[in-house]
């Protein structure tokens, strides 16, 4: 990215007005907080707002864990809770340092080399760690310290003995939490005489089956969560006067939801009594949990209700849309209690106009150059493309030569892994990464259509791995890669910038290949055809580049002067108008973009029929951000909109307005 440029825009909302909403404590006192996700694509940005966070959060206790990096080490959530207390201890000036006794306590048992088989030796086991103030951790408090640091005395040989330090731990644990990890056990520790069967069980527990090992995680976020309640209590209450922030990126992993997971059972078990922290979370995979839990609450009744279903389509199951960024403001109103729990989902990865504006002005670029509408527009705002491009094509911008932007994707950059690539081949090897190869060739044929309908007719994608018909799209949906575009019926569309990459692989494919541009797109042609979809059906012609077929659809309101060109019939031409001419190409950026419209345009017979090749041409090598640039078709354009207006009745006026927005 250019200097100057910050990593994130667009998300002031989030990085100001929310995080300031989470981390007061009205009257001193903690409150219901859900947990905030920021979900987005490959490239959105999620990442980044966290950095931006925690640099806001510097002064606080707060802590930061990226499930990536953990994943392949297949580390337990107690073991991440363990992280997460240690960089929450830190000492911090006005917070002191945030105490985390029966956490560590727990923790002390399970790194314990403690014989499970011979209880008589796992007791001497556990006694004598207690009294030779074996760490808690590695580089953690002792012993000792559990007990002072939670107002205790610690006695100057140590530890009286294991009593005093399981008593601190089963005081904050509830009944049912004690019970549900020693189920198995017929009397519960309520006397001095079962304590150490206590921390054995938990011990025994952390080595069991999948819902042994579950129990015990849950007992560690009890413990984890009771003492952050603590540490916000009695003297300290005065000058902890922000929460504290758990920052927990790439959630969408295996061991990123089952941690959340861990999490919200944790509040929901604690019933009334919140906890000081604020978690916030990003993902770039749809989490399941989400589909029943996920709803709004209507704040001035605070009784819930369900969103009307839209946004992304996960698994048969079309789940509430997530919240936009500009949403935010009106859905926290300083001073009122938050009406989302437990969870409140924000979508990244859409930046407006004047965003993208404001970047290339930092950027030293004029912002009323043709450059920022050229990043808008071949992006759809993806905040990691704008951001790559500009990098790009701010080399390659003249405000003489615009058309030289034509050029960018093929710019060449250097990859992750050293090699040379283009910009091109970079941006498909990074988005797709996430796809099996015979997905992604899938996808790649798939991007014909202007929805993903294609996924599911055979006759036109030869799917290499159909192991289940619609796999592909529920999987695209899980990657957060669909649109829903409303209408007469629900759509569901590739993400633009997506779609244009894979266009562009598709465009490249040899004439050998079973599935080229001609090919695929015929099939496509014909199968609209067959069902009657005459609109598409043109779309595609003109996609291959058949513009006497667009030319013959498109004229047939003028044929006939005895029907007079109403506005009704205006409006519903120009909508077929704009949805044919939005057809891809795989024109020759080396080829000048009039050059290119008067070797598609130039051989129309009759008047009405050239006045409509020139419109058509024009609008499709305008409607390509890489088509025309320079905007050097748009009086062509403005010209066939004004003569085909010339004596069609009312809805002439339709046409001329059209018209004006290419003056």
């Amino acid at each position: 990215m250019p200097a100057g440029i910050p990593r994130i825009s667009g998300l002031g909302s989030i990085t100001g007005g929310l995080v300031e909403e989470l981390l007061t404590r009205p009257k001193g006192q903690s409150r219901a907080l859900p947990i905030v996700v920021a979900l987005g694509a490959r490239g959105t940005g999620k990442s980044a707002l966290l950095d931006s966070i925690a640099e806001r959060c510097e002064e606080i206790p707060h802590a930061y864990l990226d499930f990536e990096r953990h994943e392949r080490e297949n580390i337990q959530p107690r073991e991440l809770l363990a992280n997460l207390a240690f960089d929450l201890g830190r000492h911090r000036k006005q917070f002191g340092r945030l105490a985390f006794p029966r956490l560590w306590l727990c923790m002390l048992v399970l790194s314990a080399p403690v014989e499970l088989r011979d209880r008589r030796a796992a007791l001497r086991k556990i006694r004598e760690l207690l009294v030779e103030n074996q760490p808690l951790e590695q580089n953690r408090e002792t012993i000792v310290d559990v007990v002072r640091l939670v107002g205790g005395v610690a006695p100057a040989g140590g530890f009286k003995g294991w009593s005093e330090a399981t008593d601190l731990l089963l005081r904050g644990l509830g009944w049912y939490n004690r019970r549900r990890l020693l189920g198995k056990i017929k009397a519960l520790p309520a006397n001095t005489g079962n304590h150490e069967d206590f921390l054995i069980e938990i011990a025994k527990h952390s080595r069991g089956d999948d819902e042994d090992r579950a129990a015990v995680d849950g007992i560690f976020c009890d413990a984890f969560l009771t003492d952050l309640r603590l540490a916000y209590q009695g003297v300290n209450r005065s000058r902890r006067t922000l929460n504290s922030v758990v920052l927990l990126d790439n959630a969408h992993t295996p061991g990123g939801q089952v941690f959340l997971r861990t999490l919200t059972e944790a509040r929901h078990r604690s019933g009334e009594e919140p906890d000081p922290l604020v978690v916030i979370a990003t993902s770039r995979r749809w989490n399941p949990d989400w589909n029943e839990s996920w709803s709004l609450l209507t704040p001035q009744r605070g009784a819930p209700r369900r969103r009307r279903p839209s946004g992304h389509r996960t698994g048969g199951l079309t789940a509430p849309s997530p919240r936009q960024p500009s949403e935010v403001e009106s859905d926290w109103t300083a001073g009122e209690d938050p009406r989302w729990y437990p969870w409140y989902l924000l979508e990244l990865g859409t930046l407006s106009e004047s965003d993208v504006v404001d970047i290339v002005a930092r950027g030293d670029i004029h912002p009323t150059s043709r450059l920022p509408r050229f990043l808008y527009r071949l992006t759809d705002g993806h905040p990691g493309a704008v951001a790559t491009l500009f990098g790009a094509s701010a080399q390659l911008y003249d405000s003489r030569d615009p058309a030289a932007l034509r050029t960018s994707l093929r710019t060449g950059v250097t990859a992750e892994d050293g090699t040379e690539t283009t910009l091109l081949a970079a941006a498909q090897s990074y988005l797709l990464q996430d796809l099996p190869a015979p997905s992604r060739q899938d996808l790649v044929t798939a991007s014909a259509a202007r929805d993903v309908e294609t996924l599911f007719h055979k006759n036109i994608v030869d799917l290499r791995n159909a192991t289940e018909e619609g796999a592909l799209f529920k999987e695209l949906g899980d990657l957060l890669w669909l649109r829903a575009e409303p209408g007469e019926e629900l759509q569901y569309v590739l993400h633009p910038w997506l779609r244009r990459i894979l266009l562009q692989e598709l465009a490249s494919r040899a004439d050998h290949h079973p599935l080229n541009w001609e090919r695929v797109h015929t099939r496509c042609r014909d199968f609209y055809e067959k069902h009657g979809q005459t609109v598409a059906a043109r779309y595609h012609d003109l996609a291959l580049e058949n513009v006497a077929a667009v030319v013959t659809h498109l004229s047939r309101p003028f044929a006939d002067d005895q029907v007079e060109f109403d506005v009704a019939a205006a409006e519903a031409w120009l909508a077929e108008l704009d949805v044919i001419t939005s057809a891809p190409n795989r024109l020759d950026p080396a080829v000048a973009p009039y050059e290119q419209l008067e070797a598609h345009a130039g051989n129309a017979d009759g008047e009405l029929e050239t006045t409509l090749s020139w419109l058509v041409v024009a609008l499709w090598i305008a409607a390509d951000p890489l088509g025309d640039p320079g905007e050097t078709v748009n009086s062509t354009i403005e010209g066939g909109f004004h003569q085909l207006a010339h004596g069609r009745g009312r809805g002439s006026i339709l046409l001329h307005e059209r018209a004006e927005r290419y003056r």
